[in-house]
């Protein structure tokens, strides 16, 4: 069993500019959850049942902001402007080679950090619409 570095995934997302990954990312998650539909009968013995519903996906990067922007990369600027588009639905990719996940995503929240004399950053976040295929 071989241990992934997690330098070695990514998060990249499809814009007018083709796709890119993340600018400068420091950090990438990809998040999976099912809704529950209860199905608790009065021969269940007290105790709650369930069936899965609904499933839905959710993916956030972090990374630092470079003003002039990076080549081949999606930087903050570009990110912000597709946010505020009229169909802001981006394809997106996590993983890397031989464990990808690929699916159109809405970007819902953009924020850009700048502290004092820290490094500026930006967040983003994104959520599933449709399907989030393994391995395409």
């Amino acid at each position: 069993m071989a241990i992934e570095n997690a330098t070695n995934v990514v998060l990249s997302v499809t814009t007018a500019a083709g796709k890119q990954e993340l600018a400068h990312c420091t950090s990438a998650s990809l998040s999976v959850s099912m809704d529950l539909r209860d199905s608790t009968t009065k021969s269940s013995g007290g105790w709650q049942a369930n069936l899965g519903g609904l499933k839905s996906w959710e993916l956030s990067g972090e990374g630092f902001v470079e003003i002039a922007g990076v080549a081949g990369k999606a930087d903050s600027e570009e990110l912000f402007s597709t946010m505020i588009q009229a169909n802001p639905v981006v394809e997106c990719d996590f993983g890397l080679s031989g464990m990808l996940y690929r699916g159109d995503a809405i970007i819902t929240s953009f924020s850009l950090d700048a502290g004092v004399e820290e490094n500026a950053t930006y967040s983003i976040s994104l959520t599933g619409t449709g399907i989030l295929e393994q391995n395409p």
